[in-house]
């Protein structure tokens, strides 16, 4: 398929970044330093490197997608389906179409490793898969008040929460070090950090709902026919019911920001573990799901090679200084 010809925009940002990780970068981009300074340590081209990252953490998402996923009860002709429409997903084509200049694949990688972490209750990995996510991107923290939310017997759980409080101080850690001595620019004209913290969420809210057609398309991309099967696990599936603390966390974040399925896509391990309880008991549904995800899927193939990489490339540019 065809590739973006060169880094532009908040790729070519995530490039500089790799070129000189301790240069002052633009804000928040400046802070996601995993993949950039993984690939400026890396002895190939940036686009090699780059792009076989993104290909590795896809598939390792996959990987653990499919273990969770048979953690929580799924059979092989659930979750093998699913893992393989995740890794094909939109958000991680395009991520590759990106020549891997995204932290979304890590931070898919990421949200379904700790999901599986919290359903295995074993805070010590949990801890370590937090600290890589908040090097990746901030959203990584969510996993803290999710696994509280799995965990817990009682609103106030003590216990729980001094454990999930202890599983959380490294990737805290690291979240306040990155902010306290990485220099950026820019934090002024970035959508929802300029403004005042109630009139930024509306004014990042208001220019989000400007084209709602377009908005609500890359919303439906994310998880496609999902979005109608998994609220039906709410009823019967505990994870599911407790999940929808991660789902409420990334709905709050999308007033911080404008690309709201890529926000959205950070609850994939909820979306999917839930499609798959319902999958594996209404099996009439199965087949069409597959079917919707797989025309999903070669449907946004096709209009990314018509029509969407050129869309990216003729983007104007963004409001904020591309350091």
């Amino acid at each position: 398929m065809r590739d973006e010809p060169r880094p532009e925009d908040d790729d070519l940002i995530y490039e500089r970044m790799a070129d000189d990780p301790f240069a002052t970068h633009t804000y928040v981009f400046a802070f996601r330093v995993a993949v950039p300074w993984l690939v400026h340590v890396l002895p190939f081209s940036h686009d090699a490197s780059f792009s076989a990252l993104a290909w590795l953490f896809s598939g390792a998402a996959g990987g653990v997608l499919l273990v969770l996923l048979e953690r929580l009860g799924a059979s092989r002709r659930i979750s093998v389906p699913l893992a393989l429409a995740l890794v094909l997903s939109p958000p991680l084509l395009a991520a590759s179409l990106r020549q891997g200049r995204s932290p979304d694949p890590l931070t898919v990688l990421v949200m379904v490793t700790g999901a599986l972490c919290i359903v295995e209750r074993r805070p010590v990995p949990l801890a370590a898969t937090m600290v890589v996510g908040a090097l990746n991107r901030e959203s990584a923290l969510f996993l803290a008040p999710f696994a509280y939310a799995v965990w817990a017997e009682r609103v106030v759980d003590l216990r729980v929460l001094r454990t999930v409080a202890l599983a959380a101080a490294p990737a805290v850690v690291a979240f306040v070090t990155l902010r306290l001595a990485i220099p950026t620019v820019g934090r002024e004209q970035i959508p929802g950090y300029g403004g005042s913290l109630v009139g930024g969420r509306v004014d990042v809210v208001s220019e989000a709902l400007e084209a709602p057609f377009t908005q609500l398309r890359r919303l439906f991309s994310v998880y496609g026919p999902l979005w109608l099967v998994a609220p039906f696990a709410l009823a019967g599936m505990r994870f599911a019911r407790r999940g929808t603390v991660l789902v409420a966390l990334c709905a709050v974040a999308c007033t911080f920001a404008l690309d709201w399925g890529r926000i959205l896509l950070i609850a994939a391990p909820v979306f999917y573990a839930a499609s798959a309880w319902v999958l594996e008991r209404r099996p009439a549904w199965r087949l069409p799901v597959f079917a919707l995800l797989a025309v999903l899927i070669a449907g946004y193939a096709i209009y990314m090679q018509v029509d969407g990489v050129e869309n990216l490339i003729e983007a104007g540019p963004p409001p904020y200084p591309v350091r």
